[in-house]
C-alpha cells in the first residue's frame, strides 16, 4: 500500500482560549468547579470577564481548541497535517484561521452566519483549569464540512469528544468515520474531559467498541466512562475494545497500550504554569511518533516530552521552538 501524504487530519472545535489567572476564591463564588468545561452563553462569559477585569485580572487571548491545538503541535514539529472545524464570517474567525495556517496546518473551515466560538480558562494557582464554552458557530459543523479528499490521504483521523454536544455536529462525524474506514484511515478519539466521557457514555462505549483504532484519556475521564476507580481495570478493559490505548495521570506519567503490551511512562519534573493544553500536546507527540515509525514506548516518551513543555507557560499551543528542543530530546534518548 502507498505511504499516504497526510498524517494527520484533525476536526474539533475551533475556539480562541481566553485565557486568565483567577483568585483562590473566584470558582467558589461563582459556583463552579475546578478543570470542568461548562458551555455556556456569550452573555455569561463576557459577565465573568467583566468580573475579572475589575479586579485588575489580565485576560490573554490565544487560538486554542482541543484537536487544532494538536494539530498545531503536529505542524510544528514536522508532521503534514489538516484540520476542520466550523467559525463565523467575523473577524475572530478570519484571526483564527489565518493563525493556524500560519503555524503550518492545512485548514480546511467551514464559514457560517454568526459568532465564532470562544473558552474563557480560569487558571488556578495549582495550573487548573476551569472552561467557560461559548461554542458559537463550531456547533453548526455539518456533514457537508468534513473533506472527503483529505480523509483518503489521511493516515489517522483525529477527533475530540466535545464534537458529541451536537447532534448535527454527531452527524459530521459520522460521515468522517464512515470516509475514513472506506479508505483505510485509522480513527484516532480523545476522551476530552470526565464530564464529556459521562454525558455521552453510551455512545462513546460504541465508539470505543466499534469505530475507534486510537484511544486517547486521562484516568479521570476512563473512570467516568466505565464507572470505576480501578486504574488497571480501567486500563484493561480499554484495551481489550482497541489497538492502542494512550492513558495518561498527570504528575504521576502515563501507561501506553498497544495490542495488550504495556509500557509505564515517567513524568518530567517541570514548573506548572498552566494545565492548559496537556492533553492536547501529549496526542500531538504520541501522533508524531506513530506516523513516524517510532515504537509506541518512544512515542509516549516523545509525548510525555511535549505535554511537559506547554504546561510551562500560559496558554494551550507550543511555539515554534518545540521542533528543535524535541529533536535534540529525542536524541538524548536513543
Amino acid at each position: 500500500m502507498p505511504q499516504k501524504p497526510l498524517d494527520v487530519y484533525g476536526i474539533g472545535n475551533p475556539l480562541m482560549d481566553l485565557l486568565v489567572h483567577i483568585p483562590a476564591n473566584f470558582l467558589e463564588k461563582q459556583e463552579l468547579e475546578a478543570n470542568r468545561m461548562y458551555l455556556v452563553h456569550q452573555e455569561r462569559q463576557q459577565e465573568l470577564i467583566e468580573e475579572l477585569q475589575s479586579g485588575q485580572h489580565e485576560v490573554i487571548s490565544a487560538p486554542g481548541g482541543s484537536a487544532a491545538n494538536t494539530m498545531s503541535g503536529l505542524a510544528l514539529i514536522g508532521s503534514n497535517v489538516a484540520y476542520t472545524g466550523k467559525l463565523g464570517q467575523d473577524e475572530l474567525g478570519q484571526l483564527y484561521e489565518q493563525l493556524l495556517a500560519n503555524e503550518g496546518v492545512t485548514t480546511r473551515f467551514g464559514f457560517g452566519e454568526g459568532s465564532s466560538g470562544s473558552s474563557l480558562i480560569l487558571v488556578g494557582e495549582d495550573g487548573s483549569r476551569t472552561m467557560n464554552t461559548f461554542l458559537g458557530m463550531c456547533q453548526e459543523l455539518h456533514p457537508s464540512d468534513i473533506d472527503a479528499e483529505l480523509m483518503q490521504q489521511a493516515r489517522y483521523l483525529y477527533i475530540e469528544g466535545y464534537l458529541w454536544d451536537t447532534e448535527i455536529q454527531q452527524d459530521a462525524v459520522s460521515q468522517a468515520i464512515g470516509l475514513a474506514k472506506k479508505h483505510g484511515t485509522k480513527v484516532a478519539l480523545s476522551l476530552s474531559d470526565p464530564f464529556c466521557a459521562q454525558r455521552h457514555q453510551e455512545a462513546f462505549h460504541r465508539l470505543v467498541r466499534e469505530d475507534v483504532d486510537l484511544l486517547f484519556c486521562n484516568q479521570e475521564e476512563a473512570f467516568a466512562l466505565l464507572n470505576s476507580e480501578i486504574s488497571q481495570e480501567a486500563l484493561e478493559y480499554l484495551a481489550a475494545q482497541v489497538e492502542t490505548v494512550a492513558f495518561t495521570m498527570g504528575a504521576r506519567g502515563a501507561l501506553v497500550c498497544e495490542q495488550h503490551e504495556m509500557f509505564y511512562i515517567d513524568p518530567r519534573r517541570v514548573n506548572v504554569v498552566d494545565t492548559t493544553g496537556a492533553g492536547d500536546a501529549f496526542a500531538a507527540g504520541f501522533l508524531y511518533g506513530l506516523t513516524h515509525e517510532k515504537s509506541i514506548f518512544e512515542s509516549g516518551v516523545l509525548a510525555t516530552a511535549m505535554a511537559a513543555e506547554v504546561i510551562q507557560h500560559m496558554g494551550p499551543r507550543l511555539d515554534r521552538a518545540i521542533k528543535e528542543k524535541m529533536q535534540s530530546f529525542f536524541g538524548s534518548h536513543n
